[in-house]
């Protein structure tokens, strides 16, 4: 079942890109990347960890601090017990398929689209005059034997919450939002957590199998109900393509954390 997973980003860099080879001789560059959210007094920054392998990881690796950049991947939720504590951790990735080095950019852009299955029955809270709903989402990554599912945390608000309470788990969603990562400390172990999850600005609740949305013009096109809007950017660049093919990654690669 073909899913959707994929993140855009355009911002600057926060510090000189990590560049390192593996042990079975994959070279590997970290990239930390910063994007805006919210505006005025509210405005804070978001930071985006990229993740590039092989060749394009020794491109990458020239990146300095500053620079700005464009990078488009799937999102990786990475999660694993604290060696010392024992306590849940979770490091969200963007592994990136493709990225150019932007001249002047007018603004940032923290941009996701997902299309999966929903994996149990939204979550709906009233807070006043406002409203709340999450939702999880299952992606799947990779193929074959080493395909795994990735799952999404959705939060809706106000009118959009009103009308994705009423959806069950196994329906078909499609998402565009922006990623946000809270970081907080835990009260009881003292250690310091992060969850990663996806505002929705537009959505469409999909009738019919995941991966088939057809153009409206198509006469046989699936039965969507749409709601929200989102801005459009557009932009030109050169970048570079990387295809997930072209290197190994090896699940019982040693984990930075």
């Amino acid at each position: 079942m073909q899913t959707i997973n994929i993140s855009n980003v355009l911002g600057h860099i926060g510090s000189d890109p990590q560049h390192t080879q593996l042990p079975n001789g994959t070279l590997k560059t970290v990239v930390s990347i910063a994007t805006n959210i919210g505006s005025g007094d509210r405005q804070k920054v978001q930071w985006h960890t990229a993740l590039f392998w092989g060749k394009t990881a020794e491109v990458a690796a020239k990146l300095k601090k500053g620079d700005a950049l464009f990078v488009s991947g799937y999102v990786d939720y990475r999660k694993w017990n604290d060696k010392e504590t024992g306590q849940p951790r979770e490091k969200t990735e963007i592994h990136v398929q493709h990225f150019s080095k932007v001249e002047n950019p007018m603004q940032t852009i923290n941009q996701i689209n997902i299309l999966g299955n929903i994996g149990a029955d939204a979550l709906f809270k009233q807070f006043g005059d406002n409203a709340k709903t999450t939702i999880s989402v299952a992606t799947n990554i990779g193929s074959g034997d080493r395909q795994k599912a990735q799952w999404h945390t959705v939060i809706f608000w106000g009118k959009a919450a009103e009308v994705t309470a009423k959806l069950k788990k196994g329906d078909a969603l499609f998402v565009n939002g922006y990623i946000e990562t809270r970081k907080w400390t835990d009260a009881n172990s003292g250690q310091n957590r992060e969850k990663t999850e996806i505002h929705a600005q537009q959505f469409s609740i999909i009738s019919g199998q995941v991966g088939q949305i057809s153009n409206q013009n198509n006469e046989t096109s699936q039965q969507q109900v749409g709601y929200g809007n989102i801005q459009e950017h557009n932009y030109s660049h050169h970048g570079y393509d990387q295809n997930p093919n072209d290197f190994d990654q090896d699940s019982s690669m040693p984990l930075p954390y």
